[in-house]
């Protein structure tokens, strides 16, 4: 059951995962997994853990697209869904604004983005930073 759930740190990536491949093509995804590779070279982080990074953002973004499209057939017209997200950085302070690519994908698959919400910030664990946590409000089409 572990094995279908959306990645969300590296302690839970397989070797087999696959979800990459669903945001393969996906220009600003992919950008950011590069940025946090350049990073990691930068910086010399050799460690299992840092290596990963590139990839669960690759895995997180294609699993949730994944998600999105799964719950199609399922939802009627006019359905209306809530995620709460938040920016992360602590990929060696690479900034990851999941609300907004979150709206990306969810528009890449005909929903419409109806917002998204400031819910809270929080300290980033990394920087101190506030970061920002958002409901992503989408609907699916009443057609």
């Amino acid at each position: 059951m572990k094995q279908g759930l959306v990645r969300s740190n590296t302690r839970g990536v397989y070797k087999s995962d696959k979800d990459d491949l669903e945001i393969a093509n996906n220009d600003e995804i992919q950008e950011i997994a590069s940025a946090i590779e350049r990073r990691r070279m930068e910086l010399g982080k050799t460690s299992g853990f840092e290596r990963l990074y590139p990839r669960v953002t690759q895995l997180y973004f294609g699993g949730m697209l994944r998600h999105l499209a799964s719950l199609r057939p399922a939802l009627k017209p006019g359905a209306k869904l809530a995620y709460v997200v938040g920016d992360q950085a602590s990929y060696l302070r690479v900034m990851i604004r999941t609300g907004k690519l979150l709206a990306n994908l969810a528009q890449s698959l005909n929903y419409r983005v109806m917002g998204i919400d400031l819910f809270r910030t929080r300290p980033s664990t990394v920087t101190g930073e506030q970061l920002r946590e958002e409901v992503v409000l989408l609907e699916w089409p009443k057609h």
